[in-house]
């Protein structure tokens, strides 16, 4: 497997920022809502999968929108809240309190709807840049610990995760979240060489 270099993890920042801001601009109009997000890291998580306690959010319970792409890359892109700013994102965008029991009847649709539409805008705009579409599965929304929650149903799957730490500014609060992409074995090197052929005939 190739390991990706500076270059590629900062052109896969500018093309995924490109995703988020297309993706806020849409979650404005759609859910009525003024939405900035940011992107300000991707890291790679290459071979061993991640134990629990080798990086904080993996060992976290977690809100978590998830969706299967399939085409010239395959795998699945993760949307992941904390439970508290999946909390304050659902309460911000529904008008509930937090404290009420509608609140919990909503999060799931709300949530999988805030996911459809950044992780379509993110792995759409990988797709349209680098000339690769996409098909997507249904949003399936989960809770739990991300260490059980990425692994492969198929143990012998070798993964590689890529991970987007995101910012979202819902009005004067502020929500965290990561987009977490997990290529299946020969994907990400097939990513990392459509960045490569991009940039040569850019």
């Amino acid at each position: 497997m190739r390991m990706p270099t500076e270059y590629h993890l900062d052109a896969l920042k500018e093309i995924v920022n490109t995703g988020v801001g297309r993706a806020a601009a849409s979650l404005n109009v759609m859910l009525e809502a003024h939405i900035e997000l940011e992107v300000p890291s991707i890291t790679v998580v290459c071979g061993e999968y991640p134990e629990e306690g080798a990086d904080s959010i993996w060992g976290m319970e977690m809100a978590c929108v998830q969706l299967g792409f399939q085409g010239n890359f395959t795998g699945s892109a993760i949307l992941v809240f904390p439970p508290e700013s999946a909390v304050k994102l659902v309460s911000t965008l529904t008008g509930e309190e937090p404290e009420t029991p509608f609140l919990n009847a909503v999060m799931a649709g709300t949530l999988n709807e805030v996911g459809n539409i950044v992780i379509n805008s993110v792995i759409g705009t990988i797709g349209n840049i680098l000339v690769k579409p996409f098909e997507f599965s249904l949003p399936d929304y989960m809770e739990g610990k991300l260490v059980d929650l990425l692994k492969p149903q198929t143990p012998t799957v070798e993964l590689t995760i890529l991970k987007v730490r995101t910012n979202f500014r819902v009005y004067d609060r502020h929500v965290e979240g990561s987009i977490i992409l997990l290529f299946e074995l020969g994907s990400f090197d097939a990513l990392l060489n459509a960045i490569d052929a991009y940039s040569s005939a850019a």
